[in-house]
């Protein structure tokens, strides 16, 4: 796809939320994902700066608010955090700890010498979402009142507390289907498959062995 199209994607965004959208926000809600725009226009502030808009990021986050999210994330998964689980699940995007530390093994040790001996490697290529998700995941958080399944937050208090949308979360992950040649990322999409939860209810429930049934 074009820059041209891109920042169309971006302004069309805007206009349905109100205000200049978060990576997040275009990661759930719009047609590509965050990661498209980094790589198309360096970040995603280069790329809001190309539609006009502000950057909605903070560029110069301290040290230590790095490494107490990197911590804080690590306590609830239960281990040291990939780079994809911090873009999925961080305040952060990865991009501050390479500037910072140069690399994300670096912001492991700086954050808990001990992380490097348990972390797990990030998986080097990203899984791609269902061709339909935009519209999915909005059926899947009507079908389920706009609230956390587990905690009963509702969609509303959850934008102003978190600053973006209920997450929907797959019981089985995307990358079984991906990696499975009869299958692909759609067939991850089906209702039974799928849950809206907050953001605290979402990591707890990645942490589990056995993930709870949608009837």
């Amino acid at each position: 796809m074009s820059k041209e199209d891109l920042v169309a994607e971006l302004k069309r965004l805007n206009e349905e939320l109100g205000h200049v959208p978060r990576k997040s926000e275009m990661r759930d809600q719009g047609k590509w994902s965050g990661s498209i725009y980094q790589k198309r226009f360096g970040s995603w502030n280069e790329a809001l700066t190309a539609a006009g808009f502000e950057p909605n990021e903070r560029w110069r986050i301290p040290r230590e608010d790095l490494l107490t999210e990197l911590r804080e994330l690590a306590e609830e998964l239960g281990h040291p955090p990939t780079t994809s689980e911090m873009l999925e699940h961080g305040k952060f995007t990865t991009q501050p700890y390479r500037r910072v530390f140069g690399t994300w093994r670096t912001a492991l040790q700086a954050a808990d010498p001990d992380y490097l001996e348990s972390y797990r490697q990030s998986d080097t290529e990203i899984v791609p979402f269902g061709s339909n998700r935009p519209q999915i995941r909005e059926e899947i958080i009507t079908r389920d009142n706009e609230s956390c399944l587990r905690c009963g937050m509702d969609r509303e208090a959850h934008r102003e507390k978190f600053g973006r949308d209920l997450p929907v979360h797959h019981r089985i992950p995307r990358r079984r289907f991906y990696d499975d040649p009869d299958q692909s990322v759609d067939d991850a999409d089906v209702p039974k498959n799928l849950l809206t939860l907050c953001i605290p209810c979402h990591r707890r429930l990645e942490r589990l062995p056995v993930q709870p049934v949608v009837d």
